[in-house]
């Protein structure tokens, strides 16, 4: 009987490879062997002649088969499969629109932030005599811009976008840049206001009721006592005695002196600022020290108290110890 020699599974996988081996040894000399083509010319020139191996051949025609499988694989796909995304279109739309119209917002927002810039630099010029607005607040409170841009076109939403983001950066930093200059202005003038409207103003009469008799500055002696005259420190306001005497602003009774001295009773009034402002010849007073008057309250009436030659009310302003104003730059405020 013969021997039966049974392989190994070690041999069976080293019998395979070499056979394979063998088989792509003869595949890969078939593939060396080259294929010419001549491309012959319209003219008179030499043909030309190309070379190629049979793998460089076949792997250029699986290539090309490839290329051209993907094609009508794309092409199918988009003729009878594809189903556009609508509800993603609509948005995309509808974000274009948002972004037009707030360009449009954009710009009359810059139109309203140039003019708003303008009136604030006038604002300033009233208040601050003739300081401009650029100088109203140092560099260090001035507002950067941090956002970044780029110049290009508008070729996309994206673009769009960025375009409307800047401009609202850009116009929030001026208004921001803005709000100081109106709050220095508006305090000053707040403070002009309350000057103004503490300050004493108008005739301490009712408008139309008595006659100025005396103004003020240097004037004859009224009794003839001093040859030289006297200067006059208010202006006489003549009429009926009894006549109400009005504040001309708020303040405080500072004092009320009876006695028949040369202003005879009267009442003095200190106002906000250092002013104040002194009625004299009263016939009679109607307030009390301390009390506190708005203009136009009721104070005392008219008489002829004091040195006087008539029924009238003397009336004074002062600012501090300084001289005795001239009370017409003051009626004339109103």
């Amino acid at each position: 009987m013969e021997e039966t020699y049974a392989t190994t599974t070690w041999e069976r996988i080293w019998i395979a490879y070499l056979r394979q081996k063998k088989r792509f040894l003869q595949l890969w000399e078939a593939s060396k062997r080259k294929v010419s083509f001549v491309l012959i010319p319209n003219n008179e020139k030499a043909l030309l002649q190309v070379e190629l191996s049979f793998g460089m051949l076949l792997f250029l025609s699986f290539l090309a088969l490839g290329l051209v499988l993907l094609s009508l694989s794309f092409l199918i796909y988009f003729s009878f499969f594809f189903e556009r995304n609508t509800s993603l279109e609509k948005r995309a739309e509808n974000q274009l629109v948002s972004f037009l119209f707030y360009d449009l917002l954009s710009q009359d927002l810059q139109d309203s932030v140039e003019d708003l810039e303008s009136a604030t630099e006038s604002l300033n010029q009233l208040a601050w005599d003739q300081i401009p607005e650029k100088e109203m607040i140092t560099q260090d409170y001035l507002l950067k811009e941090e956002y970044s841009r780029d110049d290009q076109e508008l070729e996309s939403n994206l673009n769009l976008y960025q375009q409307v983001v800047h401009t609202y950066v850009e116009f929030g930093l001026r208004l921001g840049n803005l709000v100081p200059n109106f709050q220095n202005a508006f305090e000053y003038l707040s403070m002009r206001e309350s000057i103004f409207y503490s300050m004493p103003r108008g005739r301490p009469l009712k408008p139309g009721v008595g006659v100025v008799t005396s103004t003020f500055g240097n004037r004859s002696d009224p009794f003839g006592i001093l040859p030289i005259g006297e200067f006059h420190s208010g202006i006489d306001f003549a009429a009926g005695e009894g006549t109400p005497i009005y504040a001309t602003g708020p303040g405080v009774i500072a004092n009320v002196d009876s006695t028949a001295g040369g202003l005879g009773r009267s009442v003095r009034i200190n106002h906000e600022n250092g002013f104040y402002t002194l009625y004299g010849h009263c016939s009679q007073i109607l307030v009390s020290p301390g009390d506190r008057v708005k203009r136009g309250d009721k104070i005392a009436l008219v008489g002829q108290t004091g040195k006087a030659t008539g029924a009238h009310v003397h009336y004074e302003v002062h600012v501090g110890l300084d001289s005795p104003l001239d009370p017409e730059e003051y009626i004339n405020l109103d």
